[in-house]
């Protein structure tokens, strides 16, 4: 029998989503910026095996769903979930889950991404705001994790400063510069620039000081967003230091909050707002 407007939207706020069936239930579990814990897969497996078909997927923010659950198993199998230690839920107009990439023991990470992921997910998660909004988090230029199409979307950079008396030419550094801003002549280094996209792998590569961290922190995005519009969030225009990154986007919801409209996503507002005019209330 299919399941009521009523029902459906009672499930939904818990993480329970209707399948195209018209009867069963995909059941949202919650990770800690991406991660679950070996207890926490065992208890998956439980519920999955129990109310669901035996299996599970992970959605493309890093949260693990169940389908086939049957609607008069709903309450049940959350229950049982709860017990076992597992989360539930990440719809609605609010902070959805927080997606992080493994920059904290990724060998070009520039900021502690679970760290700090899991610090905005305490502070915010599952908050009330006028339309769904999206935080993601990556540690370097490779920006593994799409940080740019989300309302808010920090960067990892280091930016690097060349050292020339240092620098003894040994062309390490030419060598791990993915963008080519980096050429040996004469046995001292050419630095362009504007290929530069502040990655900091000259910086680690250089044994002698030949390049230096000048900042280190995150460039922070505003306004992104992906599916059936996309935007590409703008940078606030500075690099922010890592213990000053909760505090920059305490700001951004609070501006956001300040001159958004209800339902009106981030993107929306930094568009009829203007962008400068945004960045200014931050």
């Amino acid at each position: 029998m299919a399941v009521n407007k009523k029902r459906q939207g009672e499930l939904k706020a818990v993480g329970a989503l209707l399948q195209n069936d018209k009867e069963h239930f995909a059941v949202r579990f919650l990770s800690r910026a991406g991660n679950f814990t070996t207890k926490e897969i065992e208890a998956l497996s439980i519920i999955a095996n129990k109310y669901g078909r035996g299996y599970m997927g992970l959605t493309t923010r890093l949260q693990m769903e169940i389908p086939w659950i049957k609607d008069e198993d709903i309450e049940t199998a959350l229950e049982e979930a709860e017990s076992l230690g597992l989360r539930h839920g990440g719809t609605g107009k609010k902070i959805r889950p927080l997606v992080a990439c493994k920059g904290t023991v990724c060998l070009h990470g520039n900021i502690d991404t679970q760290k700090l992921c899991r610090e905005l997910e305490d502070k915010y998660f599952a908050k009330d705001t006028l339309a769904k909004f999206k935080i993601n988090v990556v540690g370097c230029a490779n920006n593994c994790a799409k940080a740019n199409i989300n309302d808010i979307g920090i960067i990892g950079r280091n930016v690097p400063e060349y050292v020339e008396e240092k620098c003894v030419g040994c062309s390490m550094c030419t060598k791990v510069c993915r963008q080519k801003a980096l050429t040996l002549e004469n046995k001292k280094i050419i630095f362009d620039r504007d290929k530069c996209v502040e990655c900091g792998d000259c910086i680690r590569e250089c044994k002698v000081g030949g390049f230096i961290s000048k900042e280190q922190g995150a460039e922070i995005f505003v306004g992104g967003r992906f599916g059936r519009e996309m935007r590409i969030g703008n940078s606030i225009g500075k690099i922010v230091k890592e213990d000053e990154i909760i505090e920059t986007v305490d700001k951004i919801i609070a501006a956001y909050e300040k001159v958004g409209n209800p339902g009106e996503r981030l993107s929306k507002v930094v568009e009829r707002v203007g962008v400068e005019e945004f960045i200014k209330l931050i």
